[in-house]
């Protein structure tokens, strides 16, 4: 093969080279890509996948240079580029995926807890009414009164329930939330009455709703927050 083939050669597989889009280099200076002329030819070639891979990686540069980061890497090509946006974008969905497990995991564990603990303890709405002021308690305005019936399920005594009494309407609209908690024990198999107050606002649009609200039709519901045994022994709802 004399040497003017080789020439030719040579020169064929330089211009196969230099006809790969992905081969362009990216100027260090962010603000300059839509300048340079040899760059944007060369994302011009490239198919619509490739095209969106670059748009996302510039768009992170340009974002990440506002704030002091996200260098471009002297003498990257656009291939470099591409290959740099399609790693982040695997990283981003690994750790989706991860984030989904874990929220998963969390919504088991919540599920199993739940069903745990409304084994052990069973509590129903016994009485819940308005009542007028009574100074000689010391109830100096309108007050709620409420009973609610806590039974132990369980074979071991209760020394202490936490939880939070929801009530809703009708249509499954929440009135009201009210934070419970009781320390008085409760033996295995028996049913303890709570009794409790709260103070009437007339001002807050819960309370006037509950004292309007036709109390045979609310509703009421029992979100476990933690209980404690006698012997030590600790349910509680995951955080």
């Amino acid at each position: 093969m004399n040497g003017k083939a080789i020439g030719i050669i040579f020169a064929c597989l330089l211009l196969s080279a230099c006809s790969d889009p992905k081969q362009a280099k990216l100027p260090a200076d962010i603000s300059k890509w839509s300048e340079d002329k040899g760059l944007m030819e060369a994302v011009g070639k490239l198919d619509e996948s490739d095209k969106n891979l670059f748009a996302g990686y510039a768009a992170r540069q340009v974002f990440g240079s506002a704030f002091g980061g996200n260098k471009v890497v002297p003498d990257s090509t656009l291939g470099d580029a591409l290959k740099a946006q399609q790693a982040w974008i695997e990283a981003k969905a690994a750790e989706a995926e991860k984030q989904k497990a874990l929220a998963e995991q969390v919504k088991q564990q919540k599920l199993d807890a739940l069903k745990e603990m409304n084994g052990t303890l069973t509590a129903s709405l016994l009485e819940l009414k308005l009542n007028p002021a009574d100074y000689k308690n010391k109830q100096y305005s309108e007050y709620f009164s409420i009973e609610i019936a806590l039974q132990n399920n369980t074979s071991d005594a209760l020394a202490g329930v936490k939880g939070t009494v929801v009530l809703t309407d009708m249509f499954g609209e929440v009135i009201k939330r009210i934070g419970l908690t009781n320390d008085s024990q409760i033996d295995p198999g028996k049913t303890y009455i709570y009794s409790g107050t709260m103070d009437y606002n007339q001002f807050q649009a819960e309370d006037k709703k509950l004292a309007a609200a036709d109390k045979t039709k609310i509703k009421f519901d029992w979100e476990p927050d933690t209980y404690i045994f006698t012997n030590g022994k600790k349910q509680s709802m995951p955080k």
